[in-house]
């Protein structure tokens, strides 16, 4: 199966004329679907340019393309279903009864969740710098004998996704957490995925892609966003 963003291009293609708005940020970008629907993918840094808006085909191995094309797929399947639990990760699963966990993507407000309760957690990020964090030096040997991944979904845009999942061991329990998120049944085809969280808005809301544009991420617009997620039927039992 292709990564991702190929993938997801093949299915749904990418079509300017369908597009109502659209924000760059200096953390996200957003598209608001013709029907009001909204999809967001993080920057990380990336000066991301508009040009795909205005003419051209997307270029898939463009990182600009990329986010671009990230936002679009949420804004179109992220609202393919209704979403009967509204839960955050921490809440959902038990991690608990999970061994040798590893974070792939410093979520800060999770970090502190699993120190206030005493779990175990070793966390790898390579865009930050913290005191918390592990030598990336030895991410490939963790991967290795991990037994359940918290893998941040910016990894599908930055195309660090199939070589972190396929360094993974058979049995492994990946969680893909984040806004960026494609919430589809299709992510299920990669190896280990069990739990996709994402996000989804309220069609129309125009106060998500101003927020955006202003430079601000997650924590100035999750006011106005709920967290959802999809489950592998092959999991639903487990968790």
């Amino acid at each position: 199966m292709d990564e991702p963003i190929k993938h997801f291009y093949s299915l749904a293609g990418f079509d300017r004329s369908r597009i109502k708005r659209w924000a760059t940020g200096d953390k996200y970008v957003a598209v608001m679907h013709e029907n009001g629907q909204i999809g967001v993918c993080a920057t990380l840094g990336t000066d991301v340019s508009n040009k795909l808006f205005y003419e051209g085909k997307p270029d898939i191995s463009d990182p600009s393309d990329r986010i671009i094309l990230n936002a679009w797929f949420n804004s179109i399947y992220n609202y393919d279903r209704d979403y009967s639990d509204i839960k955050d990760i921490f809440d959902r699963v038990d991690f608990s009864r999970h061994n040798n966990v590893v974070m792939i993507g410093y979520f800060e407000s999770l970090y502190r969740k699993f120190m206030d309760n005493n779990l175990d957690l070793e966390v790898f990020d390579i865009h930050k710098d913290s005191d918390i964090l592990s030598d990336l030096s030895g991410m490939e040997e963790r991967l290795a004998d991990a037994g359940s991944i918290i893998l941040t979904g910016t990894s599908i845009f930055n195309r660090t996704f199939t070589d972190i999942i396929s360094g993974t061991p058979e049995g492994c329990k990946i969680f893909l957490l984040g806004p960026s998120n494609i919430l589809s049944d299709d992510m299920f085809s990669y190896p280990n995925i069990k739990v996709v969280f994402g996000s989804v808005f309220g069609k129309n809301d125009g106060r998500i892609l101003e927020i955006i544009e202003e430079g601000h991420g997650t924590r100035a617009f999750m006011p106005y966003m709920e967290k959802v997620y999809i489950i592998n039927e092959s999991y639903r039992d487990e968790i």
